[in-house]
């Protein structure tokens, strides 16, 4: 399961991953102290909040490792989070505030990683071998050519 890992990306794509990265934590985080300190009835506990929060965590050693994969899951995880807690958010006025960080939260960092797969897409169309070359760096298309 565990690939080699990728160069480090440039620093347009670097600041990207950061906000991916730190989503992903404070998400679990508010979950945890929305078990601990929510108002609700319904607030997470048990296994759903394991279940809630695994996700989370599941994908943050790929991320460190820089694998593009482990962003695309964290970006998956981040539209199910949007649509927990939208929906919790609507209905239990009690944990209201809970679940507005974390629907903040999850689009950051959905449209980070939505910003990163545009801007690795157009590295890949200009035909870039290594799409984590700065774009300066690349040559272009109408050099290869002549």
């Amino acid at each position: 399961m565990s690939g080699p890992t990728t160069p480090r990306p440039p620093s347009d794509i670097l600041w990207l991953r950061r906000i991916i990265f730190w989503a992903q934590p404070l998400i679990a985080l508010i979950y945890i102290l929305m078990s601990v300190w929510g108002a609700s009835p319904a607030r997470p506990q048990g296994l759903w909040l394991v279940l809630l929060i695994l996700p989370a965590l599941a994908v943050l050693p790929g991320m460190l490792a820089h694998r593009y994969a482990a962003f695309v899951w964290a970006a998956l995880a981040d539209l199910l989070y949007l649509l927990v807690a939208s929906t919790d958010a609507w209905s239990l006025a009690a944990d209201r505030t809970f679940n507005l960080m974390i629907v903040v939260l999850a689009i950051t960092g959905f449209c980070a990683a939505w910003a990163q797969g545009i801007l690795l897409r157009q590295r890949s169309r200009r035909g870039s071998r290594n799409l984590t070359e700065p774009r300066d760096k690349l040559e272009p298309i109408d050099s290869k050519h002549k």
